[in-house]
């Protein structure tokens, strides 16, 4: 009785097993990944945990493939054996058993107290019954999983209609903090920013097309407001966590009735909007304001309808979290590099992966010692009767044969190379009317960059510096940055810059030089504009990018530009020096310490921050004793932290002030480093888009 038991429960084993054995491996990669979290919990930001979380809920999805097709044969569990050896007179023949196998085409099993029989001869009942608990447990499954599914689909048609019925906020004290966000962010183009009645809470949806949704009380938003909520947003948009997300949600669906999987996607969404939240303030936000418009949106909306699958700004059941890591100073808010992160998903991949594949396997003693369970291609069938040894090689033979016809290598679409011509030549270029030349040209410059052959940068070259049309030119300046690098790219945005009718061509070609890095070309003609241009923006532009490319030698033109009689020139100017980070600060820089905008104020105590020159100390003293706001006072002492111990002097009369957070920060000034942390201001000078 004993043995038949261990005979069904390995019969179980080997047919519908694989379904427990996956519930225990996803099990298993859910507690690694919920202990190294813990560990990580002080010690690392939630940036790398987040990683933690996105590789783990990818493994539980990939686990299922794993299990089936790539086992590894870890010898964890020992195979039950259904026969007794331990008495020769009750053991059967192995060339006996071998031959009613392979002639009934049945397993044999063996009883305490009989022969060997066939599984034919047991109840037909068991089998049965086992088989319906199976398929209703998987039908349960299924049901619940479409029915998840399905809630997911309607969920996205709702962000769907919502999109679809908002409107977008292309005006410029939108576009201005859009892009001014983007370029702090890294983002090559801003994603699409809409105002929705139907939304209560900002969230970002799209994994394809990414976009930020706005409540319609986004009107009455201060512009401060308006930063950190799209610092926010754009931070999903940069990490890619609707990815993420999606994959949270799926895991959710498949894995339904397991509770750790409902965690680990709970702490993968945490985790991510504490990410953000840290990258906010990693790019100059500061913490408490941060927080405070963070806590106002938050308390301001009773009932948040906001669809699953779209990632709201914040939720009540989190939030208290959040804003306590917001405001400790002792976690850790950077974000992890690229090393870091590799290394995480690299050694977790590996972990996963070596669960996953694994499965249990017989030991080899008794293996060896059960023929039926060998292949067919043994030794030991050979040894028995010839006729079993010819019909399974005939079998073998047979089923070889068929799969090298079934397995025959398929055809394989090779994906096109992308070349000019597969959108539009230059013959058929010329041939069009104005309106198509513009969606041709937008066609052109918008699908992906091609090989070394590729013929565009010489398509839009040729349009920027020939074509009639105002718009089209433009347009092919825009396109030309991805050729910047490029001697055609950037000969042709040089000549546009230079000679070019149109102020919003010239200022277009001076934004797209910002990749254009060891052209000699490029930089005489940004240097040129910006010393001569008639167009105050094209001259604002030009320094941008001179500060973008970061050359030493731009420390002369940038420094003339601080006598420019535009104000946005001055800036601009301010700020490039700061990017360029010359040895010694320019004198012209101590005399705007006394500007009368404070926005130029503070502007000059970062570029002197960026400089880091002793000789810039007595100036910013005088600035600091003569200075009234406090946000500028604090903005000195940076400046004067930055330049090191030779600043000790002016920074001592600090520690009689009467103002706590005057006085804190001196202290922490004088014990070194940047007293406050990552400089608030500025933010990156916004580039210009094509309308």
């Amino acid at each position: 009785m004993q043995s038949l038991l261990l005979s069904n429960l390995d019969g179980f084993a080997g047919s519908n097993g694989w379904m427990v054995i996956l519930l225990i491996k996803a099990t298993i990669i859910l507690l690694t990944a919920l202990g190294i979290t813990l560990v990580m919990q002080q010690r690392f930001s939630a940036g790398a945990r987040h990683v933690v979380w996105l590789v783990t809920v990818a493994a539980l999805l990939l686990v299922p493939a794993l299990t089936v097709w790539s086992p590894l044969p870890v010898r964890v569990l020992p195979a039950a054996s259904g026969f007794d050896f331990s008495s020769p007179s009750t053991a059967p023949s192995v060339a006996a058993l071998a031959n009613e196998s392979v002639l009934t085409g049945n397993p044999v099993i063996r009883t305490d107290d009989a022969s060997p029989i066939s599984r034919t001869a047991a109840p037909e009942a068991s089998g049965f019954a086992g088989m319906s608990v199976i398929s209703i447990a998987l039908l349960v499954w299924a049901l619940v999983v479409l029915a998840i599914a399905g809630s997911l689909g309607f969920a996205a048609l709702t962000v769907r209609r919502i999109v679809r019925r908002a409107q977008p906020l292309d005006s410029q004290d939108w576009l201005a903090p859009l892009w001014e966000v983007s370029d702090r962010l890294g983002l090559e183009e801003p994603p699409l920013v809409l105002r929705s009645g139907d939304a209560k809470m900002p969230f970002a949806c799209g994994v394809m097309k990414p976009t930020i949704v706005l409540p319609a009380e986004c009107d009455t938003w201060t512009l401060d407001r308006r930063r950190a909520v799209l610092l926010h947003e754009l931070a999903h948009v940069k990490r890619h966590d609707l990815i993420g997300h999606t994959l949270g949600r799926l895991a959710c669906a498949v894995y339904w009735f397991h509770p750790l999987v409902w965690t680990a996607a709970k702490n993968l969404r945490a985790e991510s909007e504490r990410a953000c939240d840290d990258l906010a303030i990693a790019c100059g936000a500061r913490a408490t304001d941060y927080a405070e418009h963070l806590l106002d949106i938050v308390t301001s909306v009773r009932r948040d309808a906001t669809p699953s699958v779209a990632l709201a700004m914040a939720r009540r059941k989190e939030f208290e979290g959040r804003m306590l890591a917001i405001l400790d100073p002792e976690l850790r808010h950077s974000t992890p590099t690229r090393r870091q992160s590799a290394a995480l998903v690299g050694s977790l991949a590996v972990i996963a992966v070596l669960i996953g594949a694994a499965a249990p396997a017989q030991r080899v003693a008794e293996a060896a010692a059960n023929p039926i369970q060998q292949d067919e291609g043994d030794s030991l069938s050979s040894e028995t009767d010839p006729t079993v040894d010819v019909n399974a090689n005939a079998h073998a033979n047979a089923a070889a044969r068929a799969n090298g016809e079934a397995t025959s290598e398929p055809r394989v679409s090779t994906p096109t190379t992308f070349s000019t011509s597969t959108v539009v030549t230059e013959s058929e270029f010329s041939r069009m009317s104005s309106g198509a030349h513009r969606n041709a040209l937008l066609e052109l410059v918008k699908s992906p960059q091609g090989t070394g052959s590729d013929e565009r940068p010489a398509l839009l070259a040729k349009v920027l510096l020939s074509d009639p049309s105002d718009e089209l030119r433009q347009i092919a300046a825009w396109g030309l940055r991805e050729y910047a690098d490029m001697p055609v790219g950037a000969d042709a945005l040089a000549t546009a810059l230079r000679r070019d009718s149109n102020a919003g061509v010239r200022e277009m070609a001076a934004w797209a030089l910002h990749d254009a890095d060891g052209s000699a070309t490029a930089f005489d003609a940004l240097v040129a504009a910006l010393r001569g241009d008639a167009s105050v923006q094209v001259r604002s532009i030009a320094a941008w990018t001179l500060g973008n490319i970061g050359e030493q030698s731009a420390t002369e033109p940038l420094t003339a530009a601080l006598s420019d009689a535009s104000p946005l020139v001055r800036r601009r100017a301010v700020w490039a020096l700061g990017q360029v980070e010359p040895k010694q600060a320019p004198r012209a820089l101590f005399a705007m310490l006394r500007d009368s905008d404070p926005q130029v104020r503070e502007l000059v105590a970062w570029t002197l921050f960026q400089i880091e020159d002793p000789a810039s100390i007595p100036a910013l003293d005088a600035a600091l004793r003569a200075e009234s706001n406090k946000e500028l006072q604090i903005a000195y002492i940076r400046a004067l932290a930055a330049v090191g111990e030779q600043s000790v002097d002016a920074l001592r009369s600090l520690l009689e002030s009467k103002d706590p957070e005057i006085k804190k920060i001196a202290v922490r000034a004088l014990a070194g480093g940047n007293a406050t942390g990552p400089w608030p201001w500025p933010w990156p000078e916004p580039r210009p888009f094509p309308q």
